[in-house]
């Protein structure tokens, strides 16, 4: 039987057995190397680093919620790289000397970000930071206390004093000018049955805000008996240095007080007097408008109790009888305690 051979064209392009494994191999090796190369592109990481501010002019200062915030910075590179980059191979900066006083708008990109070699950015977040430039003032400020907690048996703080009274401040005009006191650390009261003496230190609520000062403050403060405000009715007005008849309107004044708890509930009308003197004043068909003078009437109360005001600050008096002469609308000036009305 005569069986058909191979066209020598096909055998011509038949390829050996051992070349069709180095084909495969082939095959295979560029794969391999394609998905090498797709996962290094894919390799990101990113950190979080300080936005930090370089040559910013000695007389100015940066302030802004961006200005002390974290920005994420994304970058990629080989996958060995990048497991060996830390925080500190990151560093994000702005040149201040290129900008100028004022609120900014910067959009983070290569300029700001400086990254190992072998990597680079992707992008940052935030991708824009606001602040603003401003200048740096220094101003010297009264030093108040923060009294915290309650003193036990009605006691509170009645005086206080620090010494020395004021502090040197130091920070951004737009802060610092909106500032009438500094305060103090809070200084409790807790079980405080007597005057004492603390020292006390500044502080601020804006970390932009420092003082140069070294010095040490001193607080004295006094306790006393809880103070409370009053208001009296019908503490009675008396006319004095008058010879004619005289008629007042009104004749009671409400009268307000303040002082330690126990001595104001005590209080009663009589423990005031109200005065007008009437001393001087001509016959007059018009009524005087006459501003009464209001003081305690017990020594004892005298430092203890003061009176604060009075809701009828004028009181109207006529004096005498007049005749012939019809009712007049106009009234003389007021006068102060004691004076005479013109």
């Amino acid at each position: 039987m005569n069986m058909r051979r191979p066209s020598p064209l096909l055998e011509r392009f038949r390829p050996e057995p051992g070349a069709v494994w180095l084909s495969l191999l082939s095959v295979a090796l560029a794969v391999a190397f394609w998905s090498y190369t797709v996962s290094e592109a894919k390799s990101v990481k990113d950190v979080s680093v300080p936005l930090q501010f370089v040559n910013v002019p000695k007389d100015c200062i940066i302030v802004g919620e961006d200005a002390r915030r974290l920005v994420t910075v994304e970058f990629m590179g080989p996958p060995d790289m990048l497991k060996r980059v830390r925080e500190e191979d990151v560093d994000l900066h702005i040149d201040a000397s290129k900008i100028k006083p004022g609120p900014q708008s910067v959009e983070l990109g290569n300029e700001h970000v400086r990254l190992p070699s072998s990597v680079t950015l992707v992008r940052t977040f935030p991708k824009v930071v606001l602040f603003s430039l401003d200048r740096r003032l220094s101003d010297t400020l009264p030093l108040r206390p923060v009294f915290t907690g309650r003193a036990p048996s009605g006691l509170q703080v009645i005086s206080w004093s620090i010494v020395p009274p004021t502090v040197v401040v130091e920070g951004p005009e737009s802060i610092l000018g909106k500032l009438n006191h500094v305060s103090t650390q809070p200084v409790p009261l807790d079980g405080r049955t007597k005057d004492f003496e603390v020292p006390v230190v500044p502080t601020f609520s804006d970390p932009d805000l420092t003082t140069p000062s070294s010095a040490s403050f001193t607080l004295r403060a006094a306790l006393g008996e809880k103070r409370v405000q009053r208001t009296l009715a019908g503490v009675p007005v008396r006319v004095l240095r008058t010879k004619l008849p005289v008629s007042l309107q009104p004749d009671s004044i409400k009268v307000m007080v303040e002082g330690p708890e126990s001595l104001v509930r005590a209080l009663v009308p009589e423990d005031l007097t109200a005065e007008v003197d009437a001393g001087g004043l001509a016959a007059s068909a018009t009524p005087y408008q006459l501003r009464p003078a209001v003081r305690l009437s017990h020594a004892a109360l005298v430092g203890k109790v003061q009176v604060t005001g009075w809701v009828d600050r004028f009181v109207s008096l006529r004096v005498g009888q007049v005749t012939g002469q019809p009712p007049q609308a106009a009234v003389a000036a007021p006068v102060e305690p004691g004076g005479v009305a013109p």
